[in-house]
């Protein structure tokens, strides 16, 4: 009678033990898990470090005889606004307790949906330069502006890394880490035209129609992320989490040839220049998770 109540005991506890699939501490957090989660969040997406040169170089021809060549360039720095943004994020992670101690490490792949696009509109980017008549005569200097109707900055899908340390508490647990990041983002010059003021005659059109230019690349950067968990049951949890994250810098050269006719006179040449910027984002994030 002894043997089968000892049967019928083991074979309870072992039962019970199934239910969880893992252990589980006297505090409520699991000793251990893999876990999967989808949640919202709320994004800061903050342009830094831009910078940006033009320069236009060009020949002028009067009846297709060469008259005159010059060039002006100079470089500006853009000031974009910060842009926000309500997306979609989801994780896939592990967390492992420490010798049946209160602290655990563990790590999280993150995706985030930013979506954000920032826009410097009307951006100006003075110039300086000079001009000389072929055969002799002086150099003369004038100014102008390659102007675009707008710099837009977008951060579309980020992803990260993050290894971490954390402590437990009752039936929750607090963590920190930082780990290596990827955004993606897209940069446009909208609408560029190259500008000079000649001869007292301010605003002459030395480009012609307006070129758009576009660039997007992967962006490898670090993200710092702090965060709590707080365990519903012993498979589902909700996740509070902030992740701080800087890029390095894109750095992008462009340039189109352009040919236009005024006043008699036809001028070719090629607009040209770079841009330089790099991103930090701030992500304010709640998830859902479930623990297998």
């Amino acid at each position: 009678m002894r043997s089968a109540t000892r049967v019928l005991a083991l074979a309870g506890a072992m039962a019970a033990g199934l239910s969880t699939g893992h252990a589980q501490s006297a505090d409520g957090v699991p000793d251990s898990g893999f876990y999967a989660g989808i949640g919202v969040s709320a994004n800061l997406v903050v342009p830094t470090n831009q910078t940006m040169f033009s320069q236009g170089i060009s020949n002028v021809f009067q009846n297709g005889t060469l008259a005159a060549n010059g060039a002006a360039g100079g470089p500006v720095n853009p000031h974009p606004p910060n842009a926000s943004t309500i997306s979609p994020s989801a994780q896939l992670g592990y967390f492992q307790r420490l010798s049946e101690s209160r602290w655990l490490m563990g790590g999280k792949f993150t995706y985030n949906y930013i979506a954000a696009t920032t826009t410097d509109s009307f951006l100006r980017v003075p110039q300086s330069g000079s001009y000389a008549l072929v055969g002799g005569g002086p150099v003369t200097s004038f100014t102008g502006n390659v102007t675009m109707r707008s710099y837009q900055i977008t951060a579309d899908h980020q992803f990260a890394f993050v290894p971490h340390v954390g402590f437990t508490f009752d039936r929750s647990y607090i963590y920190a880490g930082v780990g290596p990041s990827l955004t993606h983002t897209e940069v446009k010059l909208n609408n560029v035209v190259g500008f000079a003021n000649i001869n007292g005659q301010p605003g002459t059109s030395i480009t012609g129609a307006p070129t758009t230019y576009t660039s997007s690349q992967w962006l490898i950067g670090a993200t710092l992320a702090i965060g709590a968990t707080y365990f519903l049951t012993p498979s589902w949890f909700v996740d509070f989490g902030y992740a701080f994250t800087i890029t390095d810098l894109w750095n992008t050269a462009y340039a189109s040839t352009f040919a236009n006719t005024t006043s008699g006179f036809n001028t070719t040449g090629v607009l040209s220049g770079s841009y330089t910027g790099s991103l930090n984002t701030h992500a304010l994030t709640v998830s859902i998770n479930r623990r297998f």
